[in-house]
């Protein structure tokens, strides 16, 4: 399970909002001094975010309080791998597609772009189909300090 602390901003019916702070995983890692994508985690290091999250266990929630969220990996693979490979997918098969049939490159460029964005559009279409729990963070306890 995937789990990241957050602070409650707003309880309501249909759910609770959560604020969590972006980290990044540089500073626990061995090779930080030689890498390059430490530099590219310091840009949105520390940027609030706002989420929805499930309370399935009914806790007793009030604004300020520190919670626990989780996520299952594999829910989080999962839609992942929709997210990004769902447009790429789009736009190598609609490119291949096209270029067998033998069209310019002109049409090949358009057809893939078409299908990159096709892509898009699935993925707009799966995430608004009714969001399964399972991909909605869930608050596992109340952090008490």
């Amino acid at each position: 399970m995937l789990t990241e602390n957050g602070l409650v901003v707003d309880v309501g019916p249909d759910g609770v909002r959560v604020e969590t702070v972006r980290q990044n995983a540089c500073s626990g890692c061995r090779s930080q001094a030689g890498c390059g994508q430490k530099m590219l985690a310091e840009i949105g290091q520390g940027q609030r975010f706002e989420i929805s999250a499930a309370n399935p266990s009914q806790l007793i929630l009030q604004l300020g309080d520190r919670v626990e969220l989780g996520i299952e990996e594999a829910s989080f693979l999962q839609a992942s791998a929709m997210v990004y490979l769902v447009p790429l997918l789009g736009l190598i098969i609609a490119a291949i597609l096209t270029d067998t049939l033998g069209a310019a490159e002109p049409w090949v460029i358009s057809a893939g772009v078409s299908g990159l964005l096709l892509g898009f559009g699935v993925v707009r279409w799966w995430t608004a189909r009714g969001q399964s729990c399972r991909y909605v963070p869930q608050i596992l306890r109340v952090i008490r300090l």
